[in-house]
Formats: C-alpha cells, structure tokens, sequence
C-alpha cells in the first residue's frame, strides 16, 4: 500500500507519521482521489472541487511523493476545466507537469498526458499559439518514447489538428489528421471513427466535399454516443452545403438529441449542434424556429465557457438584421467585435466581418455618420493588410455604396461602386450578383431624379456583370 512506502519514507518524523495514520484511517487517499473523479465526471463539482482540494492539501502537508501529488493536480486540473475554470485549471496542470517531471521525468508519458490537457485547454480559451506549442511538446515526448507509444503519438496528432483546424490552418490539419488515421489504421484503434470524422471535417473546408461524406460514413458505423452525434452533425452541415435540406435538418436534429441524451442540456457540442441546426433553419426561410435555438446555444456557451460565442451572437445579429430589428443586431453585433478582436485582433477576416455587420445595423437605424466612419476604418485595414480585390475588399467598397446613395450623395456612392465593379467578375458569385443589385437600385434613384440617360448606362453595368452568371 501507498501509505507504508510514506511511512518508511518518515521514519525519523513520528509526529508527521502519527497525522497521516491518522489520515489513512480515516480514508485511503487514492481511493478518495478516484472519487473525486467519479464526482467530476457526474458533474458535481462543488464536491469535488472541496475533496480535490482537501486531497491536495494533504498530499502537500504530509509529503506524499511527487508521483501522487502529480496525478491528484492533474486530475483536479481536469475538473476545473470542465467546470470552466480556466484560470486554475491552467494553474494546476503546471503543477502538475512540475511534480511529474521530478516524479517521471521530463521525457514520461505522465509529462506529456498533461501537457495534452494543457493543450486542450489553451485550445478552449482560444489561445491557439499556446495549444500547439504545448501539444508539439508532448507529441515530441511520446515519439521519442518508441514504437509501444505509437497510439498515443496518433492521439498527439489529432489533438494538434484539432488546433491547427481551429486556428485556421486547415491543409496543416489535414496533414496532421492524415498521419494519425494512418497510425490508427495500421495499430487497428478502437478510436479511428474520431479520426475519420475529424479529417473529413477538414476535407469539408477544403471543398472535397466526397472524400468528406465517405469519411463522415466510415466514421458513423464505427462510432457511438457523442462522437457518434459529432459525426452526425458534420454530416449535417455537410449536406446543407451540398443543398441537401431535408436530409441536413434530419442529422442535425438526430445529433443536437443524441448530444442531449449522453452530455446533458448544458454543453458545448451541445450548443455548437444548435447552432448549425439554427443557420440552417434560416437558410430555408424558417426564421422563428431559429431565434429560440440561437438564444439557447449562447446561454449554453455563456455558462459553459465552450468555443463560438462570437460566431453564435453574430448570427444571431444577422437574424435580427433579416428582421429589420436594427436596435437589437447593432447590441449584438458590438458584442461579437468586441469577442473577436479581443481574441483575433482587429484584422482577422472575423472580426472584419463583425465591423461590416455592425455598419449595416447602423445604416438601418439611419445612422449613416457612424456607419460610414466604421466603413472607412474597415476599409482602411482591408487597404493596410493587401486584402485588396479580396471579398472583404468588395464587401466594403459595396457597403460605402449604399450609405452613400441612401444620403442621396450619388456621385460618392458611384465611385465606390466602380471600384467594386472593376474586380467583381474576381469575387464570389453571390457577391457579383449583390453588386449587380446595387447597380440597379443606384438606376432606379437616378430615373427618380429624372436623370434616364445616367440611369440607363448604370443599368447596362448591372446587365454585364450579371450576364456571365446566367
């Protein structure tokens, strides 16, 4: 038993021999530690936050060995990030690798297992740089450990995809996805479903939307309970990109209860599932049913501190925006700019868009001074970052547009839908259309003014960018 080698250890103590025999009476700590796990993972983290503490106190005054205080840090780190306290969870885990590296050694898969946690928190909070980092430290320890490690280096790789996806880097993560299904394949892993659904993901982004769907249905017989409802969920949003309505809600609502069923009505897959069920809902025309999913994926994200609260509130603002409920987007959207540049920067595409989507909120309410002054501050950072003849460079070129036609200042407006128009035929097709539009409306305010001849060349400019999409 643990407690004799502690006892051998404080021979020469006798009054610190007596308290953790006292102790040992009481409740055999590892026993008490499982627990406290047990609490956690039934999500009753008042109580084990006070046991996980208690044990950490008395690992900590009666001079447990390192190996013991490591594993009662980790696992407390654990369930303080469930919990969404990641500032001691963060706390915690650097115990933790402390204690294991004199424990194990720097080099220990113990080392490295926190450092993986580590990494999953940092991913949660956002902190992409600091994720990776610690996982390539970890993938590192456990490729040096050998081939018997082979299954938790895979483990390693699709964590790190997880972030690099996350962060952006998509064709990394594919890469990273890519090696560990390999590994997984070859070691014959019960967890290649999960790998299978991540990597098809990625393929999703990439636009290699068969590889996508064979990968989301190799994954779905092999997979089960949540990672079964992920799959679903991606298979979902997948086929809502393929135009495949019907068949996108039935997965998405089959994953959003399923999700329900085996993590609780509190979680962040959950609310993600949600989500994805709620923009699909607008894309159909079915508004209402989508504003309650929307408000109950953001509460669920607020309380659980999981990943995608800025994209949820601003979607919801768009909502409001097709609602015409302009007081209540530009709420909503000055929350989400404030999301994404507190975590993305004031340049990222994100953010970019948070700002555009707050303009036009203004430009509803008629606040044309401030949109325009936002729009040139967009505008000026699209300018600044070469994103020039970029779908954010038309987007806002597009947005000035507007605001200044609807002040009736129609030379300004023109002149920024000429810039715009010089690229067009390089941007989206939706977005060609959407200038087209503009074109058009800009022709039906000048005939209003009696001007038919400028009206009419204004109409052919509309007539030629819109004759290559039909």
């Amino acid at each position: 038993m643990w407690y004799l080698t502690v006892l051998t250890m404080l021979a020469f103590s006798p009054l610190m021999a007596a308290e953790l025999e006292e102790w040992r009476r009481s409740e055999d700590w590892e026993v008490a530690l499982g627990r406290a796990g047990e609490m956690a993972r039934a999500r009753r983290f008042a109580e084990a936050g006070e046991l996980f503490q208690q044990l950490a106190e008395a690992a900590e005054r009666y001079q447990f060995p390192l190996l013991m205080k490591a594993k009662c840090v980790n696992n407390y780190g654990a369930m303080l990030m469930a919990n969404g306290q990641f500032a001691e969870a963060e706390k915690r885990y650097r115990e933790a690798v402390r204690y294991w590296a004199g424990a194990t050694g720097e080099e220990s898969d113990e080392t490295a297992t926190t450092l993986n946690n580590m990494g999953e928190l940092y991913r949660r909070m956002g902190r992409y740089a600091e994720a990776e980092e610690v996982l390539r430290r970890s993938l590192g320890i456990r490729e040096r450990l050998g081939t018997r490690n082979e299954l938790r280096v895979a483990g390693a790789l699709n964590n790190l995809g997880t972030v690099q996806r996350e962060a952006g880097r998509v064709r990394e993560a594919a890469a990273s996805f890519e090696r560990a299904l390999e590994m997984k394949r070859r070691l014959g892993n019960a967890e290649l479903g999960k790998t299978l659904n991540n990597l098809g993901s990625v393929r999703q982004e990439l636009d290699d939307v068969a590889r996508a769907e064979a990968m989301y249905l190799e994954a779905e017989v092999m997979s089960e309970g949540a990672e079964l409802a992920s799959v679903w969920n991606n298979l979902g949003t997948l086929h809502r990109k393929m135009e495949r309505m019907e068949s996108a809600e039935g997965y998405l609502r089959r994953a959003n209860a399923l999700w329900e069923k085996t993590l609780g009505g509190e979680h962040p897959s959950l609310a993600a599932g949600l989500n994805n069920l709620a923009e699909l809902l607008v894309t159909v025309g079915r508004v209402g049913e989508a504003e309650p999913l929307y408000r109950r994926a953001i509460a669920v994200v607020e309380k659980t501190h999981g990943a995608g609260l800025a994209d949820m509130v601003d979607n919801l603002g768009v909502l409001f925006l097709r609602q015409e409920k302009g007081v209540g987007a530009e709420a909503l959207f000055r929350r989400a700019l404030a999301l994404r540049t507190a975590t993305l920067g004031r340049t990222d595409e994100a953010t970019l868009g948070a700002m555009h989507h707050l303009s036009q909120a203004l430009g509803m309410q008629k606040r044309y001074t401030e949109a325009e002054r936002l729009l040139l501050e967009e505008l000026a950072i699209v300018e600044e970052n070469r994103m020039q003849r970029s779908a954010p460079h038309g987007f806002v070129l597009a947005e000035l547009a507007l605001v200044q036609l609807a002040q009736r200042r129609y030379a300004e407006g023109e002149r920024y839908l000429e810039a715009v128009s010089a690229f067009a035929t390089e941007l989206p097709a939706v977005q060609q259309e959407g200038v087209a539009e503009l074109f058009k409306a800009y022709a039906h305010l000048l005939r209003g003014a009696k001007r038919n001849r400028d009206a009419a060349r204004v109409e052919g400019r509309a007539n030629s960018l819109l004759a290559p999409l039909r």
